[in-house]
């Protein structure tokens, strides 16, 4: 991997976390989105059309006000007690969701060892930085930035800044590895990033990505050196 500057390559390594780090069980979250519509006593196609309407507000805000404004879409008049249960519903399903890909903390752990820096860029609701806290991976990153913490989204160039800055590097001296969702490939390359997509076949990868492709987290680790090159002054 070639770096922009003579004497350097990445010194920085950024994942993705759904598709990524964890994998995302499309069918069994199709399923959540159906009970979800049935609780609130929506009819599903009224209600995923105004869930998917709103999800670019909810990736940078608070869910429940995003739940309150898809239901009003979708014609619904719900309580206090149907929104409470929708969100714990949510929580349990993505509790049984969150559970790294085989490879990722030995991944991650070796990364380490080589003196990388780590961070964690994502596009999630409101319920993950909880549930990221109780990852066995969340001791083994450096900096996170959640897009619902943030106000900030993938593929906007200010994530990808943020967090490099976190990391104390250049968007430049990062390698972002991605299954590329929210053209979030396109937005870390705009951004100066060496992007890198997973491609495992559990995804939805970008069919016009001509950039590096690995099958594993652990591929990432044969395309960089086995340590960074500091700072030159």
């Amino acid at each position: 991997m070639e770096s922009h500057r003579a004497d350097r390559g990445p010194t920085a390594v950024i994942f993705d976390l759904w598709g990524t780090l964890v994998a995302f069980r499309h069918a069994a979250w199709d399923e959540v989105l159906a009970e979800t519509a049935s609780a609130l006593g929506a009819g599903l196609e009224e209600f995923l059309t105004a869930w998917h309407a709103d999800y670019a507000n909810r990736a940078v805000g608070e869910l429940e006000p995003s739940l309150r404004r898809v239901c009003r879409q979708a014609g619904v008049i719900t309580d206090d007690a149907r929104i409470r249960h929708v969100l714990e519903l949510r929580r349990t399903a993505l509790t049984g969701m969150f559970t790294p890909r085989a490879d990722a903390a030995p991944t991650l752990r070796q990364l380490r060892a080589r003196w990388y820096s780590i961070g964690l860029v994502t596009n999630c609701t409101s319920e993950v930085p909880h549930l990221w806290q109780r990852s066995p991976l969340a001791t083994l990153v450096d900096t996170t930035v959640f897009s619902c913490a943030e106000g900030l989204r993938k593929p906007d160039l200010a994530i990808y800044e943020l967090a490099a800055a976190r990391l104390g590097v250049d968007t430049t001296d990062c390698v972002f590895v991605g299954d590329g969702a929210d053209s979030e490939l396109d937005g870390a390359s705009t951004a100066g990033m060496h992007a890198i997509l997973l491609r495992t076949g559990d995804t939805h990868p970008p069919q016009d990505w001509d950039g590096p492709v690995i099958r594993q987290l652990s591929d990432v680790l044969t395309l960089l050196p086995e340590h960074p090159v500091p700072p030159t002054e």
